[in-house]
């Protein structure tokens, strides 16, 4: 899959006490298992599923995004 297909808008987001920018599906994923917190609820999941569902060419790049943000706010995550 060529690199462009993989990436998204940017978006910023406040983990462990750091904006942290994300714009590729292979970053949202990185950041889901690494440095998200362990107290969230299902949207989290479906993000990670969104992940891999994006790396097998299932979903879009723009739809990890959207999983994401929508995880960010189930978590209470501030994001940009």
């Amino acid at each position: 899959m060529e690199k462009d297909r993989r990436t998204f808008k940017p978006v910023r987001i406040l983990v462990a006490g750091k904006y942290k920018t994300v714009h590729t599906v292979l970053g949202a994923g990185k950041m889901l298992l690494d440095e998200w917190p362990n107290e969230t609820g299902p949207a989290r999941h479906r993000a990670q599923m969104t992940v891999l569902d994006a790396m097998n060419e299932a979903k879009s790049p723009e739809e990890v995004r959207s999983a994401l943000l929508i995880a960010a706010s189930e978590a209470h995550l501030d994001y940009k």
